[in-house]
């Protein structure tokens, strides 16, 4: 049995944990790496920060709070508008 998740590894099960309840033995070998490893503790605070803004994104709009300006609108027309995406 592996003890020791990669960075890789991990980053894979902070995703599917924001998403589904991990097994028993995968939580564990997550909170491990997690336990040794700051750069992918880092990583998991900024994923459930960017969750959370996501989130709230999502409530605002509904209740019409954010409004993009026509100016804003207008210029991001024009840039696609321009844009080859067959050279991208």
């Amino acid at each position: 049995m592996k003890l020791m998740t990669t960075c890789e590894e991990t980053s894979i099960l902070l995703s599917e944990n924001m998403d589904v309840s991990l097994s028993k033995r995968k939580r564990l070998l997550l909170m491990a790496h997690l336990m040794m490893c700051r750069k992918c503790k880092s990583v998991k605070r900024q994923l459930y920060a960017l969750r959370e803004i996501f989130f709230g994104l999502g409530d605002a709009a509904s209740a019409d709070e954010i409004k993009m300006p026509e100016s804003s609108k207008a210029r991001i027309k024009k840039i696609l508008d321009n844009t080859d995406f067959k050279n991208l």
